[in-house]
């Protein structure tokens, strides 16, 4: 009976990796939704409509609107980000601070939402420290090679297929002008 449940595990656990080496390592992969960005006037400055996960804070960052989020930008941005996020003041983050933080974020970003990933000790609860390591590395992830700053127009998320289709889709099914809409009767001919 053992050896059966230790096989039924081994062959589960070899399905699980299988499944996960068919993504490709630099996939992006995204829940629906995911990455949206919900205000409008931020919408209209990373010209996107979903932004890569992480980036819709770092976007807040960027004080001068010059398109560019420097580490000093970043230095600046994360102490305000934290106090905004610890709403009882009391220098710490619970994992319900964080999930409400997150939710207010301008992005639907369920990366920022995740407390284990801020709390690395795992004493559940997250100080200015560990936030501040989390978001720099953040950061490095999406800095420019050369010169070391985040590049707005880099944070855009790639288009998922299922965005290209609907928008296939609605450029097929949008009325021609000049043609006539086939769903119309012919008025006349009765």
């Amino acid at each position: 009976m053992i050896r059966m449940l230790a096989l039924a595990g081994l062959a589960t656990l070899s399905f699980c990796f299988s499944a996960q080496a068919q993504v490709e390592d630099d996939e992006l992969v995204l829940l629906p939704g995911q990455g949206e960005v919900r205000n409008p006037a931020l919408r209209e400055r990373a010209k996107a409509d979903r932004l890569k996960p992480g980036a819709g804070l770092l976007l807040t960052f960027d004080q001068d609107e010059d398109g560019r989020i420097s580490a000093g930008e970043i230095d600046a941005g994360i102490p305000i980000a934290f106090r905004s996020a610890d709403s009882n003041a009391d220098g710490y983050l619970t994992a319900l601070e964080q999930q409400d933080w997150a939710a207010s974020l301008p992005t639907r970003d369920d990366s920022l939402a995740n407390p284990f990933r801020f709390d690395p000790n795992l004493d559940r609860r997250v100080d200015l420290d560990e936030f501040t390591l989390v978001i720099s590395n953040l950061g490095l992830d999406y800095a420019d090679e050369s010169s070391g700053d985040i590049l707005v127009a880099d944070l855009k998320a790639p288009q998922s297929k299922r965005d290209d289709r609907r928008d296939r889709f609605e450029e097929i099914s949008r009325p021609r002008q000049g043609e006539r809409n086939p769903n119309r009767r012919n008025q006349s001919a009765n």
